[in-house]
Order: C-alpha cells, then sequence, then structure tokens
C-alpha cells in the first residue's frame, strides 16, 4: 500500500495545519504509518506569503517555497502537532534545507525563555524535530555536509525534482556526493539512502 502522501504548508480557510480541524488528519496518519510530506506550489488558488512584496517569479520562488515550509515547521513543531502524535513522520520538501538549523536554534531558544513560550509544549522543539520530523535538500545546497552533522544524516533527504525543467537530473546522486566529501561514510549512507527509508518506512 501507499507509504505517505503530501499536503500543502499553505493554510487552508485561513487556518494553519495546527488546527484543531486536522486533528483527525494527523491522527489518521499515526495510526496508519502514514508519512506526510510538505510541499509548496503555485496553484490551487491557495495564500502565499511574501508574494504582496514582489513581482518577479524568481523572487516569489524563493520566498513561498522556502517561508511557506518554514510556517509549516512551526506550526507542526510549536503548534503541538508533533508532540501530540508521537509517532507522526513528517518532511518538509523542496524548500532547501539550510534554514532549518537557524529554525529549530530560535524555536528551542523561545521555549527556554518563559516569557515567550506561549507553546504549551514539553518538549524542546529541536527535540520533537528529531523524533517526528525530516527535511530534504537540493544536490547543489553548499550547506549540506554542515547540516548533516548539525541535525544529523538520517534526518535528511535529496531531491531530483524530476521531471520539472529545474530540476537536478540526470546526475543528482553524483552532486550530493560531492557536497558531502570529507564526511564519514556512515554519513554518506544516511544522507544518500537512510534518511529516506526511515521516513517512508522502509527500514
Amino acid at each position: 500500500g501507499f507509504k505517505g502522501g503530501f499536503i500543502r504548508p499553505n493554510p487552508y480557510t485561513d487556518k494553519m495545519v495546527d488546527a484543531p480541524i486536522y486533528e483527525p488528519f494527523w491522527a489518521a496518519a499515526e495510526d496508519l504509518d502514514f508519512a506526510i510530506g510538505f510541499h509548496e506550489g503555485a496553484g490551487g488558488g491557495m495564500p502565499q506569503v511574501g508574494i504582496d512584496r514582489f513581482e518577479g517569479r524568481g523572487a516569489r520562488h524563493i520566498i513561498t517555497h522556502t517561508m511557506e515550509m518554514m510556517l509549516a515547521c512551526l506550526a507542526v513543531i510549536w503548534g503541538g502537532v508533533c508532540e501530540r502524535h508521537p509517532k507522526l513522520r513528517v518532511a518538509f520538501l523542496e524548500s532547501g534545507g539550510g534554514w532549518i538549523a537557524p529554525w529549530l536554534d530560535r524555536m528551542d531558544r523561545h521555549f527556554d525563555d518563559q516569557g515567550f513560550n506561549d507553546s504549551g509544549l514539553k518538549t524542546r522543539p529541536s527535540e520533537l524535530f528529531q523524533r517526528n520530523c525530516w527535511i530534504s535538500f537540493e544536490p547543489v545546497e553548499g550547506s549540506l555536509r554542515v547540516l548533516a552533522d548539525y541535525i544529523g544524516g538520517n534526518k535528511i533527504m535529496w531531491a531530483t525534482d524530476y521531471p520539472h525543467p529545474d530540476g537536478f537530473f540526470p546526475g543528482a546522486p553524483d552532486m550530493v556526493r560531492k557536497q558531502l566529501e570529507g564526511t564519514s561514510a556512515a554519513t554518506q549512507q544516511q544522507v544518500m539512502a537512510e534518511g529516506a527509508k526511515s521516513f517512508y518506512g522502509l527500514n
């Protein structure tokens, strides 16, 4: 059967994915051991953050694919979805991966500061990420090696974006290996294969 599916990170009818209306969805995904990936897109008439500030397609693509994913990440972690569903697996896809380190640091900083911590969480955000979350990198990202050390290669997947014209094919695996030069064989195996296998429950 199916191992996973994807949803958009954007707010639907003005509700983020941590809203109560989504609880049956998250509960079902957890019960069915069904991985959920977030993937941004341009269609569907859904609201997209920041597009009112720029006119160019390139600028809007830079903004929406990354920032919508950051907001979805905030919703599932800070909004309590991961804490409420400890066996849930979620991934942040086709948005680059370098943003995840400062984003987790920022959530942890606010979690530790009781003046800002209105989350109701009992677990630090970075720990929830380690338990529930994965992130994909593009094969040309220079921060991949650093992030593999920071969040762990087993939390990383990579993408070709096939068959889109801006994708990385053929040759994406070699591009990833080049970014990982100097890392251990174990880290390379985690990034190249084990992260995706664990996210989709293929172990």
